[in-house]
């Protein structure tokens, strides 16, 4: 910005001493003044659009690193295949801050349900199904609703698990458009189990902070730096 202002105000200098040289008159001399200052004003304008939009982008890849190192993150406690529930709920329990009494703190049974409840979702992806939801969750966890909600309270309300659910479904979202970024969103939105396209945006946005077609030109982007 500031090289771009001392050029166009060097070329206004020339442009007086030029117009003076050649015995200008005064009209047309104002007149190639007003159209060089325009120009800086439009270069000022443009200059400021540009540093707006490279915040914005900055601002995008910034957030979504921070994406892909959670679901890288995520993945590595509750998705290994090779390991054991009690090994992820170890590698959890490694994951919370460490409390300053040296006493050990033992997983409750609630707390324990739902890491074995995330691994096998992660892992199972039942989610996919469009029509699944609190009951199925219930079912496919082989409890009763009662006991269910007794487990996990926070998820008592069906509209509660419906969000869980549908957070899961973004972050297996978000994991095939790093990896599969040729395949179209109403593709990715069936393959999650959202009923269209809308709800899939919608949810995404809702969990990430951005739509998925922000997310997608953020990864192909990345992939273009990593080539280059």
């Amino acid at each position: 910005m500031g090289k771009r202002i001392t050029l166009t105000a060097s070329l206004i200098l020339l442009a007086t001493l030029s117009c003076h040289a050649r015995t200008l008159t005064l009209e047309e001399t104002d007149t190639i003044i007003i159209i060089l200052i325009l120009f800086v004003i439009l270069l000022m304008v443009l200059g400021g659009v540009s540093l707006y939009y490279n915040r914005i982008v900055s601002r995008r890849n910034e957030q979504l690193l921070r994406i892909l190192n959670a679901l890288d993150e995520y993945r590595l406690i509750v998705g290994g295949g090779d390991l054991s529930l009690d090994e992820k709920k170890d590698a959890v329990m490694k994951k919370q801050p460490k409390p300053k009494a040296t006493k050990v703190v033992q997983l409750d049974e609630g707390h324990a349900f739902f890491v074995k409840m995330d691994a096998r979702m992660n892992k199972e992806k039942p989610f996919t199904n469009p029509d699944f939801d609190q009951q199925s969750l219930v079912d496919f966890m082989e409890v009763d609703l009662d006991t269910f909600c007794k487990l996990v309270p926070r998820y008592k309300n069906p509209e509660r698990t419906l969000e869980y659910i549908n957070s899961l479904r973004a972050e297996y979202a978000a994991k095939i458009l790093m990896e599969h970024t040729d395949y179209s969103m109403d593709d990715i939105a069936g393959m999650c189990g959202f009923t269209n396209t809308a709800s899939f945006n919608s949810v995404f946005k809702f969990a990430f902070g951005i739509t998925p077609t922000d997310y997608l030109n953020g990864v192909k982007q990345m992939f273009k730096k990593k080539v280059t």
